[in-house]
């Protein structure tokens, strides 16, 4: 990998809702980063910052004023504490990773110390300070990777500070069946920022679950027993994070039989009816319930009213 800066998100306190996806790559001589931190808001510090710490590792505590967080689409200011460190330290593999949009989570100490560790669903390169560090911090990246979610946090290995920054594709849903419902969904998925498609046939389906990520998502809306019962077959054997089958009590029940003809007694990934109950009635409002339910079980969040708990908003 040729020279430049890596810029990782090590902890943020205020700043609100963001993209979970902060992070950037600074080359030099160009301007600009390639991506972006806190939309933007810091980019031309960041530029700065890169160029006189060219080839070593560092951390960089950011103040973000709340005229400036606005303007930049974050709820409100705080600050920001950063990773710099140089292209040339991570692991060989990481640039056809990225290349590949496979999905992927950094490791690294915290205060910037010691070496890079870049875990994939398939495959981990480098190492932090021993191997058993190495070996925990692998076991709860694949636990980050399963989440779907993109972002940084900090645990604790061996009473040492560690961010893990995870990098995840854009979560694709693949929707089985039309009508209304279909349709609502779409327009709650893209919303979302997810690629959203439409599936009539097995074939079809088959091929999109066969590259599933933990990020993805099958909707069962079909009735169809020639389609319904094949696909949520072919999705329980698939990496896929989500699985919504929308359907009355009595066509649950005809699923689940028919599944287990088939062998597939093990339905616990499979969530019919799909949605959380917020008292939903129209397809639009339907939607949200969906994408509710599909947000709560790749996070691993048991769905509750934020005015329940008193932890971080966003944790």
């Amino acid at each position: 990998m040729g020279p430049g800066t890596l810029v990782r998100v090590v902890e943020i306190t205020g700043i609100g809702v963001r993209e979970g996806t902060d992070g950037a790559v600074i080359l030099p001589g160009e301007s600009t980063p390639r991506g972006s931190v806190l939309g933007g808001v810091i980019d031309h510090l960041l530029v700065t910052e890169a160029a006189e710490t060219a080839g070593r590792r560092t951390t960089l505590e950011v103040p973000v004023s709340d005229p400036d967080a606005i303007a930049a689409g974050l709820l409100c200011g705080g600050t920001a504490t950063l990773l710099l460190s140089p292209l040339t330290d991570l692991p060989d593999t990481t640039p056809a990773l990225w290349a590949d949009a496979e999905p992927l989570v950094l490791v690294a100490e915290a205060d910037g110390s010691g070496g890079d560790l870049a875990v994939s669903t398939g495959s981990v390169a480098g190492s932090l300070w021993n191997d058993t560090s190495t070996d925990t911090a692998v076991r709860r990246a694949r636990q980050i990777l399963r989440s779907g979610l993109s972002g940084a946090e900090i645990d604790e290995i061996e009473g040492r500070r560690v961010v893990f920054s995870a990098a995840v594709p854009t979560t694709r849903a693949m929707i089985v069946g039309e009508g209304p419902m279909a349709e609502a969904f779409a327009r709650q998925g893209e919303l979302m920022g997810w690629d959203v498609s439409f599936v009539a046939d097995l074939a079809t389906a088959e091929e999109f679950l066969a590259s599933a990520t933990p990020a993805d998502a099958v909707l069962m809306l079909s009735h169809d027993p020639d389609l319904d019962v094949p696909v949520l077959a072919a999705a329980t054997r698939s990496a896929v994070g989500y699985i919504g089958a929308m359907g009355a009590r009595h066509t649950q029940a005809r699923r689940a039989r028919q599944l287990e003809e088939l062998g597939h007694t093990d339905r616990s990934r499979i969530h019919g009816p799909l949605g959380l109950d917020l008292g939903s009635r129209t397809p639009a409002e339907t939607a949200v319930a969906m994408a509710a339910e599909f947000l709560a079980v790749r996070r691993g969040r048991p769905p509750r009213s934020l005015s329940t708990h008193d932890g971080p908003i966003h944790a």
